[in-house]
C-alpha cells in the first residue's frame, strides 16, 4: 500500500480517509503485528498462502484467527467492506 501517482502518505480531510478505505473489504493482522488492507480474498491468499475458500467459509462463521498450514503463523482477518 504505497502512494500512486499524486497520492500523499498522509490524508487532512475525513471525505478521503473514506473515500481510501472504501477501495478495499478486509483488514489483516500479520504476525509481526503489521497491517494491511485488501481488495479481494484472493489477494489475501496470495499474501498469507490460506486458501481464499477457507478464509471465506471461516468469515461466514464469524472466525477471524487463521493459521497458515505448515507454520504457526497465526493471522487476523476482518471484513471491513461490501
Amino acid at each position: 500500500m504505497y502512494p500512486i501517482g499524486n497520492e500523499s502518505w498522509s490524508m487532512t480531510k475525513e471525505k478521503d480517509m473514506i473515500e481510501y478505505v472504501k477501495k478495499y473489504n478486509y483488514l489483516v493482522i500479520f504476525p509481526d503485528k503489521k497491517v494491511e488492507l485488501f481488495k479481494s480474498l484472493r489477494d489475501i491468499q496470495n499474501s498469507i498462502s490460506i486458501d481464499s475458500s477457507t478464509i471465506s467459509k471461516k468469515l461466514k462463521n464469524d472466525e477471524h484467527i487463521f493459521t497458515a498450514k505448515g507454520s504457526e503463523f497465526i493471522f487476523y482477518i476482518q471484513v471491513i467492506g461490501k
